[in-house]
């Protein structure tokens, strides 16, 4: 009784004690809920209509697209701007198929595998247009399709997968996706196509609108004829045209108004008579080499950016790319250089290149080669040399090639080798005794090759042809670098001046005192990949769009190839929506003003009655214009410009007569039709009106996927990953 009477008294205690524990044992449970759903939600890249898009699925959709176009254009890698654009087009492509199928589903449009397999065997769609599909006669071969698969199963099976299976593989596998996608994007765009009418008048009028030809005389006088001065757009005109075209400045998306400094460093004086000592360290260096391992040892132990390769190489391989340019200096220099000839130091300005170089030797070879070759191994290497020597006396003996091929498992077919396929890379030392090897053997003759691991080849050559000049050239290439003292320095006289300046105003008032130029990006869109095309500037962007206050001054950046510094302020944040009027104004205002230029231009021309007086009048710049056609804009040399107006005022215009003024985007026209003629083109009305159909359709499939985009509510955050 006593103990019951104790729980009695302290029972507010008790209940007071088990409240607050389950209360921990809730918020703790929703705190870590919560913490899993940031966890999550600081890994999704996007959202379309809704749904999430995690980084995993992005980096499964971005890699295959990768991999489908290093297969297609056969590279081993892409660049990084060349990865930025194919990801980009994966992901505007997979939002596109999202939607399509959401509609498909809805209408109850489906895919078959059997149509996707037809497509497959065919070959007929532009995913499966890869060389490595192809048949001797460059065509796609589902047979060969077929041996890949097997191949790829039994590597895999043996455990033999390397990265060239797996990139292929993932290649065909995009393509069956890619594939589903484009026909149900077919059906759905058939769909839309049932649902537009064309008729034999309609016909007739686009086979004329494109095969009519009016050829014409142009006077045409700009607006920038009249000083903008002289005309005057009140701000009620501006906020009437913006309301009356307001759509066209909608945005899906919130963006971002920045100014940035932008601090490229570059070499000093010190650093390049540094570099220029260097090399002219190197040109006494090669000068002195008395044979060719002395040569490709400067070339290598100086890091050249052309490596020495112990093989004959036509002149275009000592040319290479730097940045946006070609370095070709030394290339030309090999015209009129002789073997053992030394190039002393040059600087290309162009390239921003040093180099120097010696001509080893010079020697006139066939750029082409066609052999075949056995390839023999062995026990051990005594054993393979047996075998190759075997195979050299029977071939001496006048057996066939091809059936002692055949006897060690191989076809013995001849191929081609050329220059190109070799003199870019780095060479090893078996593959230039390779080399060396077939391009020294004359037509019909047969040697034997033995390389460093034993393996021994027979080679024959079968052909030769295309001769020219061929060089082995030690060549010692440098780029003008900076120093680190002249980084440090550059960064330290802009980290002060960002120091003193943590204010955006300050930093745009104090930018030009210290000779710095601050430039403005309006409208940035979270799908940047970087600041101004300057690469590495992700971590300024992510900043800009996570971080950053209207007004905030952000850190120094190091970005580009490490020689540039960045600093960025965020000036504005335009919501989803649109635009701003004030963003808009001053190109409303250009667009009011020309209208209105071209009002004094028509009231001073409008007594005008000929093309002889029209090419004569007050800033008329004078054009002949052929082939315009009413289905098509014309393009105006004279004013560097294209204008859809003119297409329609000379396909009116009958011949010889004088029509104007029209007024156009970018001036005011008057012109003559001089000639009237109809394109070869005969007209059939059937296929004339599947056209009309397909243009219609097309043109209502674009428009209905900027509804469906602008209604799927798109979130891309994809900048947080890049």
């Amino acid at each position: 009784m006593a103990v019951l009477q104790k729980i009695r008294n302290r029972g507010v205690l008790l209940v007071s004690v088990i409240a607050i524990a389950l209360f921990l044992f809730v918020v703790g449970d929703a705190l870590r809920s919560g913490e899993g759903l940031f966890q999550q939600s600081k890994q999704v890249v996007g959202e379309i209509d809704g749904e999430s898009v995690s980084i995993q699925e992005y980096q499964e959709i971005t890699k295959e697209y990768q991999d489908f176009y290093e297969v297609m254009s056969q590279k081993t890698s892409l660049s990084e701007q060349e990865i930025n654009q194919v990801n980009d087009e994966a992901w505007n492509n997979h939002i596109q198929n999202v939607l399509i199928k959401k509609e498909c589903d809805a209408l109850g449009l489906t895919v078959t595998d059997d149509e996707v397999a037809n497509i497959l065997r065919t070959g007929q769609s532009q995913f499966l247009q890869s060389p490595i599909f192809m048949n001797q006669q460059g065509r796609y071969d589902y047979s060969n399709v077929q041996a890949f698969l097997s191949a790829y199963k039994e590597a895999k099976a043996n455990g033999q997968i390397n990265s060239d299976y797996e990139k292929i593989y993932s290649y065909y596998m995009f393509c069956q996706k890619a594939i589903r996608n484009q026909i149900l994007a077919q059906k759905y765009q058939a769909l839309l196509a049932a649902s537009f009418l064309s008729n034999p008048l309609e016909a007739k009028v686009s086979f004329e609108n494109r095969t009519n030809q009016t050829d014409i005389l142009l006077a045409a006088i700009p607006y920038s004829s009249i000083q903008d001065k002289d005309v005057t757009v009140s701000d009620d005109e501006i906020k009437a045209k913006y309301e009356s075209e307001k759509e066209k400045y909608a945005l899906l998306q919130e963006t971002r108004d920045i100014k940035f400094i932008d601090v490229v460093v570059t070499p000093s004086a010190e650093d390049k008579a540094e570099t220029e000592k260097d090399m002219n360290d190197c040109a006494n260096k090669l000068a002195a080499a008395t044979n060719e391992a002395d040569a490709a040892s400067i070339v290598r132990t100086n890091s050249s950016l052309l490596p020495y390769s112990n093989v004959f190489k036509t002149k275009e391989a000592y040319t290479l790319s730097a940045g946006n340019a070609r370095f070709s200096a030394l290339t030309n220099a090999l015209d009129s250089a002789s073997a053992g000839q030394l190039i002393s130091t040059v600087y290309d300005a162009s390239t921003n290149l040093y180099y120097t170089a010696k001509v080893l030797d010079k020697a006139t070879k066939a750029d082409s080669v066609l052999f075949r070759q056995i390839g023999v191994v062995g026990k051990d290497e005594a054993d393979a040399t047996k075998k190759a020597d075997s195979i050299m006396t029977a071939l001496n003996g006048g057996a066939s090639f091809k059936e002692l091929a055949k006897k060690y498992a191989q076809s013995g077919d001849s191929t081609w080798i050329t220059t190109a396929q070799f003199e870019r890379g780095n060479i090893d030392d078996d593959n230039a005794l390779l080399i060396n090897t077939i391009y020294s053997m004359a037509k019909g003759e047969t040697k034997k090759v033995k390389f460093s691991n034993g393996v021994n080849v027979i080679l024959q050559v079968m052909d030769t042809k295309d001769f020219k000049p061929m060089y082995k050239v030690a060549a010692v290439v440098k780029q003008l670098e900076f120093s680190n003292e002249t980084f440090s320095k550059k960064y330290n006289e802009f980290s002060s001046f960002v120091s003193a300046n943590q204010k955006a105003a300050d930093l745009e008032a104090n930018a030009a005192k210290k000779g710095y130029n601050i430039f403005p990006i309006e409208n940035m869109s979270s799908a940047s990949h970087n600041i101004y095309n300057i690469k590495g500037t992700h971590d300024a962007l992510r900043w800009v769009f996570d971080e950053a206050k209207i007004g905030d001054v952000s850190q120094i950046y190091d970005c580009g190839d490490h020689n540039h510094l960045l600093v960025v302020t965020l000036t504005g944040i335009n919501e989803k929506g649109y635009l701003p009027i004030d963003k808009v104004k001053e190109y409303i205002k250009q667009q009011l003003m020309n209208d209105k230029k071209a009002e004094k231009i028509i009231a001073n021309v409008k007594n005008i009655k000929s093309f002889a007086e029209a090419s004569k009048a007050k800033d008329a710049v004078n054009d002949t214009v052929r082939n315009i056609t009413f289905s098509a804009p014309t393009f105006v040399r004279a004013i560097n410009a294209s204008e859809p107006v003119l297409s329609a005022a000379a396909s009116k215009t009958a011949n010889g007569k004088f029509a104007g003024p029209v007024k156009g985007n970018y001036g005011v026209y008057m012109l003559q039709a001089i000639n009237k003629n109809k394109t070869a083109e005969k007209f059939d009305v059937k296929s004339e009106q599947t056209l009309a159909a397909q243009n219609d359709s097309r043109t209502a499939f674009y428009g209905i996927m900027q509804v469906l985009v602008k209604k799927a509510k798109l979130s891309d955050t994809r900048y947080k990953f890049f």
